[in-house]
């Protein structure tokens, strides 16, 4: 980067990421909720919150914009460590909650629709690969981690061609998703994952990329009232929408709102609030753990206490509050001690300082 350009970016001014974070991990939350609370009740499927599913299309975006960040620092870009880094803060908390779920598949498979335990679905689980599994069925055994396959090949992506051509741009990386969409596209796939690795949703990443471009380039210039205009007009876009199903065009419905979120509030939320750090901070624990809770308490919690009559906004204020103790608890005792661990394992020199973490975002950092 040279020298009349924009000044590094300090890990630790960028509160809002970790505020999105948070939002976009109890969006995904509130989604679970409705969904399963209809499915179980049997209400109107018509009601069911889908917009709040949109807040992977925001990990995208901002693991996008994340990766983006990182790559862009000044210095030397090695390739191997951010390969490392990334493997550390991304696979031990979600090897554990793939573990834990391949156990009660075999112990009480009567809790799981349709249960598959072998070991080829686990091994492929625990490779963050999307392989067909029959039926067309891509997706591993903990429901919520098809997303970290995408992040884990974004990753790749981005380690291969920083690291080993210097694309400190990360055009390389656009166009290689680009290309794989435009292909998909064109050659609609039948193969499952083929269909995974050319779907759309790719493109979010790219736009994540984009918002870090020009965030990057207006920060220090000033970006006048557009910030607030973006954060605005993303969060209306996506509010009307709420219970909308998205259909084919979750990049343009849902992945344009969420980059134009993380651009607004770039520019807007730059306060410090300790609780929205902390639910940051909880954020991919909270991602890992929350279907669980949610499942006990509307199968199992609910239907043995039939003798109390709540409103449904109760029910959620409790599930919502379960999730994030339990999310707490799950980042304390086993993401963060095993990310540590694996990350002092997997480097050559394990008493190189590691880099600030307190921007990361995304499904990971």
């Amino acid at each position: 980067m040279s020298a009349a350009g924009p000044p590094p970016v300090s890990s630790q001014t960028l509160y809002s990421v970790q505020y999105l974070r948070a939002a976009a991990a109890l969006a995904v939350l509130l989604y679970h909720i409705s969904a399963l609370s209809q499915q179980t009740w049997g209400l109107d499927p018509e009601r069911i919150d889908h917009a709040g599913a949109a807040g992977v299309d925001l990990f995208f975006v901002i693991s996008g914009f994340i990766m983006a960040m990182i790559v862009a620092r000044p210095g030397n870009f090695h390739g191997r460590e951010f390969w490392v880094r990334r493997i550390a803060r991304v696979a031990p908390a979600y090897w554990v909650i793939t573990l834990v779920v391949f156990g009660l598949i075999w112990l009480k498979p009567q809790l799981f629709n349709a249960p598959i335990s072998d070991i080829s679905t686990l091994l492929t689980s625990l490779s963050f690969i999307a392989l067909d599994h029959g039926g067309g069925n891509t997706g591993p055994l903990l429901v919520v981690g098809w997303t970290l396959n995408y992040e884990m090949f974004f990753y790749a992506l981005v380690a291969l061609t920083a690291g080993l051509f210097g694309d400190r741009r990360l055009i390389g990386v656009s166009v290689a998703l680009i290309a794989l969409i435009a292909l998909g596209q064109w050659l609609r796939p039948v193969n499952p994952t083929l269909v995974f690795y050319t779907d759309p949703i790719l493109f979010e990443f790219v736009l994540g990329i984009l918002v870090f471009k020009s965030w990057n380039q207006t920060r220090t210039t000033g970006q006048g009232l557009a910030p607030l205009a973006m954060l605005v007009a993303g969060s209306s876009l996506l509010l009307i929408q709420w219970e909308r199903p998205v259909g084919d065009m979750r990049t343009v419905f849902w992945g344009v709102p969420a980059a134009a979120i993380l651009y607004g509030a770039l520019g807007t939320l730059s306060f410090r609030n300790s609780l929205l750090l902390r639910l940051g901070d909880w954020s991919y624990a909270l991602y890992l753990t929350h279907v669980f809770v949610i499942s006990l308490y509307i199968k199992h919690i609910i239907s043995r206490v039939t003798f109390i009559e709540l409103p449904w906004q109760v029910h959620y204020l409790i599930m919502v509050g379960a999730a994030c103790v339990v999310a707490a608890m799950f980042h304390v005792l086993v993401e963060r001690p095993l990310s540590h661990w694996m990350l002092h394992r997997m480097r050559r020199s394990p008493a190189t300082k590691p880099a600030p973490t307190a921007s990361a975002a995304g499904l990971a950092e």
